[in-house]
C-alpha cells in the first residue's frame, strides 16, 4: 500500500504538467510596424563601364508575406561630378536604370535623383577609388563542403577595405532523359522535337563578403571565404561557375557594409550583434530627417572567374532526386490524368521507340523537364 501511495503521489502532478504543457497556443506579439515607404538605392558609380542603380521602397512585412519589391519607376537619376559635369542614367525597367561612361579618376562623384514625385536626393561626394587586380579566385573542401575564396593584394598598400559581389551560374541535368512531351490538345503522346535534358540556371548571391588588411603590415587578402557550396549541392553536379567582382572601399563605406552585414546576417540570437541604425551616404533634400537606406561608391571594380567540375570534387557528390515514377497504361483517361496536370511527364515508351506502345514510363515533372527550374539557353561565357 505504501508503495502504491507514492507512485500515485508524483504520477498526478507529472500528468497534470503534461496536459497543461500540451495545450499550448501560438503566440504572435503586438509589433510596432511603420507605414512609411524609405528609398532604397543600391548602386555603385563605374568610373571605367557601366553603372546600374536599382531604386526600391522598403515596406511592412506581414504573416505569410510573399509580396514583390516595390520599384521605383518614373525617377530621373544622374551621375556629377565635382567640376560640374552630369552623367544621366536611362531607365530600364523594373527599378533600374543604367549608363556606360568613362569618368576621370581625380574627380569626385555623386547620385543625383528626382524621383517621380519630385523628391530630390543627393548622395556624398566620394574619391574614386580604384581596385587592384583579383589574384585569383580558388575553392577548398572544408568539412566535406566547397568553400569558394578570393586572393588579392595592393602592392601600394592604398586599399586596405575590400566588398566582393558574387554571381554563380550552374550547368544541372535531369535525371531523366525524356524522348516524348504530352500533347495537351490531341490528348496524345508524342516525340519531342527539342530535348530537355541539359539546362543552366544564375543567381546573384545576397550575402555580403568584405575583406579588410587594415591591422596588417601589407595589403594583402589571403583566402578571405565568399560562397559556401553545401556537401553534394546540386550546384556542382555537373559544371559550376563563380563571377566574382571586388570593389576598393574608403574607411567610410567598409563601415556601412560592416554595419548592414551585422544587421543582416549576424542577428537572430542572443549572443548575435544587435541592429544598429548606421545610415548611408545618400540624403533626402526635401526632408534631412527622412531615413535613405544605401551608400554609394565610386571606383573602378575588377573581375575574375572561377569554373568547378563535378569531376573536382569528391566521388558520391552527385544525390539522385527525390524522383517518383509512374507506369501509365496508354488509354487516353490515364493519359490526361497523369500527364495533363503536369505532374508526371513521360521519358519513354513501352517498348521503347516502338509505333504503338503497351504504356509510358514517366516521373515527377522536375526529374524529367530541367527548363521548369532553369534555361535551356547556354551562357556565352560557358565553356
Amino acid at each position: 500500500m505504501i508503495q502504491k501511495y507514492f507512485l500515485g503521489g508524483w504520477i498526478f502532478p507529472v500528468i497534470i504538467t503534461l496536459f497543461f504543457a500540451s495545450c499550448k497556443d501560438p503566440y504572435f506579439p503586438n509589433v510596432n510596424s511603420s507605414k512609411a515607404h524609405y528609398l532604397v538605392v543600391d548602386g555603385y558609380i563605374n568610373s571605367n563601364g557601366l553603372t546600374n542603380v536599382k531604386l526600391t521602397r522598403t515596406r511592412t512585412i506581414s504573416k505569410g508575406d510573399t509580396a514583390a519589391y516595390i520599384n521605383e519607376t518614373g525617377a530621373n537619376i544622374a551621375i556629377q561630378d565635382n567640376q560640374n559635369n552630369v552623367y544621366p542614367l536611362q531607365e530600364i525597367g523594373g527599378g533600374n536604370y543604367s549608363s556606360s561612361n568613362f569618368l576621370d579618376v581625380n574627380n569626385k562623384y555623386r547620385l543625383h535623383i528626382i524621383t517621380s514625385d519630385n523628391k530630390v536626393y543627393v548622395s556624398d561626394f566620394v574619391p574614386c577609388k580604384i581596385s587592384p587586380s583579383i589574384d585569383n579566385v580558388g575553392w577548398k573542401l572544408q568539412d566535406g563542403n566547397v568553400q569558394v575564396f578570393v586572393n588579392t593584394h595592393d602592392p601600394n598598400n592604398h586599399t586596405t577595405y575590400y566588398r566582393w559581389d558574387y554571381a554563380e551560374t550552374w550547368e544541372f541535368h535531369s535525371e531523366y532523359y525524356s524522348t516524348l512531351i504530352y500533347n495537351t490538345d490531341s490528348n496524345i503522346v508524342e516525340n519531342r522535337s527539342a530535348p530537355v535534358y541539359v539546362c543552366y540556371r544564375s543567381d546573384n548571391i545576397g550575402s555580403l563578403f568584405l575583406g579588410s588588411s587594415a591591422k596588417l603590415k601589407e595589403d594583402v587578402i589571403h583566402e578571405s571565404p565568399l560562397e559556401l557550396i553545401p556537401d553534394h549541392d546540386r550546384r556542382i553536379s555537373v559544371l559550376y561557375s563563380a563571377l566574382v567582382t571586388q570593389y576598393a572601399l574608403d574607411s567610410n563605406a567598409y563601415s556601412y557594409w560592416s554595419a548592414m552585414k551585422g544587421n543582416t546576417e549576424d542577428v537572430g540570437s542572443i549572443f548575435g550583434n544587435q541592429p544598429n541604425q548606421t545610415r548611408g551616404n545618400i540624403h533626402s533634400m526635401s526632408d534631412s530627417s527622412e531615413i535613405v537606406v544605401g551608400y554609394i561608391g565610386a571606383g573602378s571594380p575588377q573581375q575574375a572567374r572561377i569554373f568547378i567540375s563535378n569531376a573536382d570534387v569528391p566521388n558520391g557528390w552527385n544525390q539522385p532526386q527525390n524522383c517518383t515514377e509512374k507506369y501509365v497504361p496508354p488509354d487516353p483517361d490515364s493519359i490526361k490524368y497523369f500527364f495533363g496536370s503536369n505532374a508526371f511527364i513521360p521519358y519513354a515508351s513501352n517498348p521503347p521507340g516502338s509505333p504503338v506502345a503497351k504504356g509510358y514510363f514517366s516521373a515527377s515533372a522536375t526529374c524529367v523537364d530541367c527548363s521548369l527550374t532553369g534555361t535551356l539557353v547556354k551562357p556565352a561565357f560557358w565553356p
